[in-house]
């Protein structure tokens, strides 16, 4: 009958061999032992590698440089104390737990410094996504870090240190401290706290597994008659459910989220009836405590006064919860209308938080005797621009006069009034008239967003000599000081007026020109 205390070792024996590694009872295991301990030592290359990728790390971070940061995970030591602290761990050696854990802590507040002080220094200090990153840890990142752990403990006993790289690159000990010195620096208590979560749970899930690693192989275990007090399981035990506490609270908000993401998206193509690429900005936000809030911009063809209460009604039946809403329409017809909308709504993206009132549209629309084809607002300036249709009889110089000096106030918000687009705007002969025409000319081309056009003056022996003398030069001029670039062409030889041709030719070939009239 076989001894049962052999059981346990010999099953260690057979799941060494089955993983391929060295089963390191012995001498073997001894000298593993201290040469991990020796790396994981305090040193001035220790402290100056800390300080070089922490500088690395907060500067990727900044720059949003993923390239960058996967620099500063490679240069940061951590990982050798942190491999000391395991092999502690696995040992029960309150000594060697002591000095690794006095290593990892100078090099985290290495970090942190660090961060601090080149937040400070740098003239960028912009929150972004690879911050963001790195401030909301859940139980993936556990168990991210535990598998990394694995790898880097099977590295370690088979002297592998091209896996510890991945592993370096994987965990990534000194980004998280980087934005902890970042969140210090910029008073944001959310983004150091959340940080300095994940790096806590990186260096705990490491730690562990890295010991789980050690004692399977047998390059560290307990002396032999060592006890061991029960206390200190049971702190082990409260502080691990200190850590998951926070990761799995997180998950739940993320999951909560995502889904209140998708309902809402669904609810807004089918309220607007369009396509879900048409909702420009999407953002939830759901406290563990509290309301979900929802902020949504959605290009539109059509202004819909009720779509507010409809989606925050319909929202409301499928998750369960009303939930905050903040909801913005923009407007659109074609052409010229749409490419403004797209960036509307960029800017709204590159701003959000800044604005969550909306435009008047309704009191806008009702603003006009002419209908209004288009609207598109910039929640950042507060602008709203109504496009009106084609209207006969009206000249550039009517649209203008529904625009007023410096576009007309609704509220907070101010309109300004874009005349519908023409290929040819004539410009008398008669000098009284041509200033006026002038005028109503360039605001109508800044109105589009033209930044060049071409002036029409009539064929002929002298258009060499027109294009160099007044009026042309003039308008030229004038166009030239609102920042409008121009070009002369020819054009019939009988031409009364001149011309700026604000819409280029059909693209027929390269020797027709055609202008649509």
């Amino acid at each position: 009958m076989a001894d049962p205390r052999a059981l346990g070792p010999r099953w260690r024996r057979r799941l060494v061999e089955l993983l391929q590694l060295h089963d390191l009872d012995g001498e073997r295991g001894r000298e593993l032992r201290r040469s991990v301990f020796e790396r994981g030592s305090l040193t001035p290359g220790y402290v100056l590698m800390c300080v070089l990728s922490a500088g690395i790390a907060t500067l990727g971070l900044l720059q949003s440089s993923v390239a960058v940061v996967i620099g500063a995970m490679l240069v940061s030591p951590l990982m050798t104390p942190i491999a000391a602290l395991g092999f502690g761990l696995a040992t029960f050696d309150a000594k060697r737990l002591r000095e690794g854990a006095g290593v990892v802590t100078v090099g985290a507040l290495i970090g942190i410094t660090t961060g601090l002080l080149v937040t400070w220094i740098s003239p960028i200090d912009d929150i972004t996504p690879e911050i963001i990153a790195r401030t909301q840890p859940t139980l993936l990142d556990l168990a991210v870090a535990l598998l990394s752990g694995i790898a880097g403990g099977y590295a370690i006993v088979r002297q592998q240190g091209e896996t510890a790289i991945g592993v370096a690159i994987a965990t990534a000990l000194m980004p998280p401290l980087a934005t902890v010195g970042y969140g210090i620096a910029s008073l944001r208590p959310d983004i150091a706290g959340g940080a300095m979560l994940l790096f806590l749970t990186n260096l705990t899930a490491i730690a562990i597994a890295i010991a789980g690693v050690a004692r399977l192989t047998g390059a560290a275990a307990p002396r032999a008659g060592l006890r061991v007090n029960p206390g200190i399981f049971l702190i082990g035990a409260v502080l691990t459910v200190a850590l998951l506490t926070p990761l799995a609270a997180t998950l739940f908000r993320l999951q909560r989220e995502v889904e209140v993401r998708r309902v809402s998206q669904r609810v807004l193509a089918a309220t607007f009836d369009v396509p879900t690429t048409d909702i420009s900005q999407l953002n939830v936000s759901w406290p563990l405590r509290g309301s979900p809030e929802i902020s949504a911009v959605v290009i539109t063809p059509r202004f819909a006064p009720d779509a507010q209460s409809e989606v925050l009604k319909e929202i409301a039946t499928q998750i369960g919860q009303k939930p905050d809403l903040h909801l913005q329409q923009i407007e659109i017809g074609s052409g010229i209308a749409r490419s403004e909308a797209m960036i509307a709504a960029a800017l709204a993206r590159s701003a959000e938080g800044n604005v969550r009132d909306e435009p008047p549209i309704a009191e806008i629309r009702a603003a006009f005797e002419l209908p209004v084809t288009a609207l598109w607002h910039d929640p950042t300036s507060h602008i709203v621009h109504a496009q009106l249709a084609v209207a006969p009889g009206w000249t550039l110089a009517d649209y203008r006069s529904l625009d007023g000096a410096g576009g007309r106030s609704f509220g907070s918000w101010t309109l300004r009034v874009v005349p519908p687009p023409q290929a040819v705007i004539r410009i008398a002969g008669d000098p009284a008239r041509a200033a006026a025409d002038t005028d109503a000319a360039i605001w109508a081309l800044k109105a589009w967003g033209l930044r060049g056009v071409s002036i029409r003056l009539p064929a002929g022996d002298d258009f060499a000599e027109r294009s160099n003398t007044a009026p042309a030069t003039t308008l030229a001029s004038r166009l030239a000081l609102e920042g409008i670039t121009t070009n002369f062409v020819a054009g019939a030889e009988l031409q009364a007026e001149t011309e700026i041709l604000a819409l280029p030719p059909p693209p027929r070939s390269a020797s027709a020109v055609a202008v649509a009239e």
